[in-house]
C-alpha cells in the first residue's frame, strides 16, 4: 500500500508537471536586473544553446484587498505582445485575457482570486513603483512559475496575500517607468546545452544593468518545492515498505508453522502413498502465494485510495490546472511481487522442515514438550508465582523462536508509530523557536529599495507601533571549500531584540563587527566551523567581495541564512546607514489602522504578520500531515493487531485441549483466559523498549531522509507523541485480546477434549 500510494502520487505529480511545463514553455534560466535595454535581448539570444528569450517587466507592490485586514503583496508581470510568444505562458481557467489596447485590464492567479474572495470584473488598486495602479480582473489563470507560492516569511503558501497579475506590456511599462526596457528575463535552452555556462554568460551581460545572479530551473522557488516533494515520496516508498514486508513474512511463518504442525499426519500419509516432497509441499506454497496475492490486491486498492486522498491534499498546495489521481501499474507490480515473495519466504522454511520428516515419524503424534525445570524455575522460587503465571512463563521459555518473532513484530509496529508521531512535536518546537524566541516582532515591512535612517523614524510613527528595529537584507554568494551557495545576508544591530540568531541551546549568538553568523544547516553542508574564513560576494549594488570570519552558528530550519552586523554590511555596500525593512511591535487593536497606513506608503512593498504566519503554519501542517499520519497509525496498528491476534489465536488452537483440561480440574474462565492472554501481555511489554528505541532510530532516519534546503525538521520526541503511539499500540493489542478472549470464554469443553489438538 505504501509503495502504491507513494509512487502513484509521484506519477500523478510528474505527469501534471511535465504536461503543464510543456504546454506553457517553462523556462530553464531566470534572471533579473534593474533596467536592461532591449539590445541586451539580442546578446542573450545569441548565447550558445539558447533557443528562446522572453524579456519581461516585473514589479512588486502592496495591494489593498476588500475583506482582508493585512494588505497583499502584488506582483505585476507584463504579458508578451503575442499570445503564442514568450515563455512561462499562463493558462486561462476562466474569463478572458486582457485586451492589449486597454491599460486597465489584467488577469490574476486563480489561487489568489479564490483565497481572497475576488471575483471577475472586480477592480483592485495596487501601489507599485510609487504609483497607484487600478485594474479590472478579467480572467483567472494558472502559471508554471507559481504552482507553489510560498509567503516571504515562511515556506508555506499564503494565497490570499500573494497576488500575481499579468497585464499588457504598455500598462506595466507605465506602472514601472521602464519604456523600452526590461527588468526580468527567462531563457529556454536547447537539449544538451550547458546551464552553468549560460548562467555565467547571462550574469556578464546583465551586470552593467544591475543584474542579480541568474539561476536555473532547479533553483526556481515553485519548481524546487515540487521536486523536493517528489523526492520525499520516493523516500517514503523506499523506507517504509520493507518494515511491512518483514513483519508479513514473520506472520506467514507463524501461521504456516501451526497449519503444518496440525496436518503433519496427513503429510506423512501422502508421502506414504508415494507423493514426492515437491507435490506435498505444493499445496502449502500455493496457499502462501494465494495469501500474498490477496494481500497485494487489498494493498493495491488501499494504496490507490490513500494515493487519491494525498492528491486531494496536494491540490491545496500545488496549483496545477489538471491534477488527477493516478494508479502506478509498475509500482503495483513490483510491490505485489515483493509481497508475494515475502509470504513465500515466510512459509518456505516451515514447509521444508516438515517435509524432511519420514512418513513413519510424520504420521505419529508430535512429541510432547519436555517439561523439565528451566531457568525460570531455578530463578524464581515456586511459592512466589501462582500456577497460572508459571504456566505462561514456562510456555514462553520452551518456544523462544515463536516468542522472538512475536516480539519483533510488535516492536516493529510500535517503532513505526513512535517514529512517525514525532512530527507534530517538532512542528510546535519550530514555531516556538522561530516566531517567539528568535523572531519576536509582531509585524514587519519591506521597502522597494534600501532607505536611510529616517525610514525607521517614519515606521515608529505609524499607528499602533511602540517599538521598531532596522534590518538590512542583501543577496549574496558564499564560497568555501570549493562549494558555493546562494543566500541572503541579514544585517542586524548588535543590540537587536526582535530578531536574534539563536544557537542549538537557544542562546543568542553575539553579532560581532566584520564577522558572519551562518545557519547550522549551511555550515554543515559546506563543512564550515566557527573561526573559518569564507568568501562572500554581494550580488547587488556595487557587488563587492570580501573574506569574512565565521563567528558563530545559528539554528535555523528553513533555507540557508547568514547574519552580520548591519553597520558592517552597510559599510561593505558603501551606501550609508541604510535599511531594507523594519521589524515592529504593533498593538493588536491597532493592526487595521497600521495596515491602512502602510498600504498608502509607496516605498513599502511587503508586509508580514507573525500571528498570521503562525496560524497558517498550524492550519496547513495539521491538514498536510492528517492523511499521512492516519495512514501510518492505521498500518502500524494493523501490524500490532495482526501479530497479537495471530500469536494468541495460534496459542489457543494449540492449547484448547489443555485449557479445557484445566477447566475440568477446577480452573475458572478468568484463569484460563489469563493463561492465554497473559502471554500476549508479557510479549507486548517485552516489545516496548525495543519498539521505542527503534522508533527513535526511525525518527532520526526520517529527519535525515526528508531534510531539504527549504525545510528541515528537528528531532523532538515529546511525551505527547509517545502517548499517542503507545495508546494506538495498546488499543491494537487490547482488540486482539478481546477477540481471542471471547473464544476462550466460549470454549466448548466436550469438543476440545474429544480432539487431539
Amino acid at each position: 500500500s505504501v509503495g502504491v500510494m507513494a509512487y502513484s502520487a509521484q506519477e500523478a505529480l510528474e505527469r501534471a508537471q511535465a504536461d503543464f511545463y510543456q504546454e506553457t514553455h517553462f523556462a530553464d534560466v531566470f534572471a533579473q536586473a534593474e533596467r536592461a535595454p532591449a539590445s541586451a535581448v539580442t546578446r542573450l539570444a545569441a548565447l550558445d544553446g539558447v533557443v528562446s528569450v522572453d524579456p519581461r517587466i516585473l514589479e512588486v507592490g502592496l495591494l489593498d484587498v476588500p475583506g482582508l485586514v493585512r494588505p497583499a503583496t502584488a506582483r505585476l508581470i507584463s504579458l508578451p505582445e503575442h499570445d503564442d510568444a514568450g515563455l512561462n505562458r499562463v493558462r486561462l481557467s476562466r474569463g478572458r485575457m486582457p485586451d492589449p489596447a486597454r491599460l486597465d485590464e489584467a488577469v490574476a492567479l486563480q489561487t489568489f482570486l479564490d483565497a481572497a474572495g475576488v471575483a471577475l470584473n472586480d477592480e483592485l488598486t495596487a501601489v507599485i513603483g510609487g504609483r497607484a495602479i487600478t485594474f479590472r480582473i478579467v480572467g483567472a489563470v494558472h502559471s508554471p512559475e507559481y504552482i507553489f507560492t510560498p509567503s516571504p516569511e515562511s515556506f508555506l503558501p499564503d494565497d490570499a496575500h500573494q497576488g500575481v497579475f499579468w497585464a499588457p506590456r504598455p500598462a506595466v511599462e507605465r506602472a514601472a517607468g521602464l519604456h523600452g526596457a526590461f527588468n526580468a528575463v527567462s531563457l529556454k535552452l536547447a537539449p544538451g546545452a550547458s546551464a552553468p555556462a549560460t548562467l555565467r554568460a547571462v550574469d556578464q551581460i546583465l551586470a552593467p544593468y544591475g543584474g542579480l545572479p541568474a539561476y536555473g530551473r532547479e533553483d526556481q522557488v515553485s519548481h524546487a518545492f515540487l521536486e523536493a516533494e517528489l523526492d520525499e515520496l520516493a523516500t517514503s516508498a523506499a523506507i517504509i515498505p520493507p518494515v511491512f514486508l518483514i513483519v508479513a513474512a514473520a506472520l506467514v511463518h507463524m501461521v504456516m508453522a501451526r497449519l503444518i504442525e496440525t496436518e503433519r499426519e496427513q503429510i506423512g500419509l501422502l508421502k506414504a502413498f508415494g507423493y514426492e516432497d515437491r507435490a506435498a509441499a505444493a499445496n502449502y506454497l500455493w496457499m502462501a502465494l494465494a495469501i500474498g496475492l490477496l494481500g497485494a490486491a487489498a494493498g493495491g486498492v488501499a494504496g490507490a485510495g490513500f494515493g487519491a486522498a494525498i492528491m486531494e491534499q496536494y491540490r491545496q498546495y500545488f496549483r496545477f490546472p489538471d491534477l488527477s489521481p493516478a494508479f502506478s501499474t509498475a509500482a503495483f507490480a513490483v510491490t505485489a511481487a515483493a509481497a508475494v515473495a515475502a509470504t513465500a519466504a515466510g512459509s518456505l522454511l516451515t514447509v521444508r522442515g516438515a517435509l524432511r520428516l519420514s512418513p513413519a515419524i510424520a504420521m505419529q503424534p508430535p512429541r510432547p514438550a519436555a517439561y523439565r525445570r528451566g531457568w525460570i524455575d531455578r530463578l524464581i522460587p515456586e511459592r512466589r508465582l501462582d500456577q497460572a503465571t508459571r504456566i505462561i512463563l514456562r510456555n514462553l521459555e520452551r518456544f523462544p523462536l515463536r516468542a522472538g518473532l512475536s516480539v519483533s513484530g510488535l516492536a516493529a509496529s510500535l517503532a513505526l508509530l513512535v517514529g512517525t508521531q514525532f512530527v507534530f512535536g517538532s512542528l510546535d518546537w519550530i514555531i516556538d523557536h522561530a516566531y517567539y524566541r528568535a523572531q519576536r516582532w509582531s509585524e514587519s515591512v519591506g521597502f522597494a529599495e534600501a532607505r536611510g535612517a529616517t525610514a525607521l523614524d517614519e515606521a515608529r510613527r505609524l499607528p499602533g507601533v511602540y517599538a521598531a528595529e532596522p534590518v538590512r537584507i542583501v543577496a549574496a554568494r558564499i564560497r568555501a571549500g570549493g562549494q558555493e551557495e546562494r543566500l541572503r545576508i541579514t544585517g542586524l544591530d548588535p543590540s537587536a531584540r526582535m530578531n536574534r540568531p539563536l544557537d542549538g541551546a537557544g542562546r543568542p549568538v553575539p553579532i560581532i563587527a566584520d564577522g558572519l553568523i551562518l545557519s547550522e544547516a549551511l555550515a554543515g553542508k559546506m563543512a564550515i566551523e566557527p573561526g573559518d574564513q569564507v568568501s562572500v560576494e554581494i550580488t547587488q549594488g556595487r557587488a563587492p567581495r570580501i573574506d569574512l570570519t565565521v563567528t558563530g552558528l545559528a539554528q535555523d530550519f528553513s533555507g540557508y541564512s547568514a547574519y552580520m552586523d548591519r553597520t558592517a554590511l552597510n559599510r561593505l555596500m558603501a551606501d550609508g546607514a541604510e535599511l531594507s525593512g523594519a521589524q515592529l511591535l504593533v498593538a493588536t487593536d491597532r493592526r487595521p489602522d497600521f495596515y491602512r497606513a502602510i498600504a498608502a506608503i509607496p516605498q513599502v512593498i511587503g508586509a508580514s504578520s507573525r500571528d498570521d504566519t503562525v496560524a497558517t503554519w498550524r492550519r496547513t501542517m495539521v491538514e498536510a500531515f492528517r492523511v499521512t499520519m492516519t495512514f501510518y497509525v492505521g498500518f502500524a496498528g494493523a501490524i500490532a493487531f495482526g501479530v497479537a491476534y495471530n500469536t494468541s489465536r495460534i496459542a489457543l488452537s494449540e492449547r484448547a485441549r489443555d485449557l479445557a483440561t484445566l477447566r475440568v480440574l477446577g480452573f475458572g474462565r478468568v484463569e484460563c483466559a489469563y493463561i492465554l492472554l497473559g502471554e500476549l501481555l508479557i510479549l507486548g511489554l517485552v516489545a516496548l523498549p525495543a519498539g521505542v528505541l527503534g522508533g527513535h532510530a526511525l525518527a532520526r532516519g526520517l529527519v535525515a531522509a526528508y531534510g531539504r534546503d527549504e525545510f528541515r525538521l528537528p528531532l523532538i520526541l515529546t511525551p505527547a507523541s509517545h502517548g499517542v503511539a503507545l495508546a494506538a499500540y495498546f488499543v491494537a493489542l487490547g482488540l486482539a485480546a478481546v477477540l481471542v478472549g471471547r473464544q476462550v470464554w466460549r470454549l466448548d469443553l466436550i469438543t476440545a477434549l474429544k480432539t487431539r489438538e
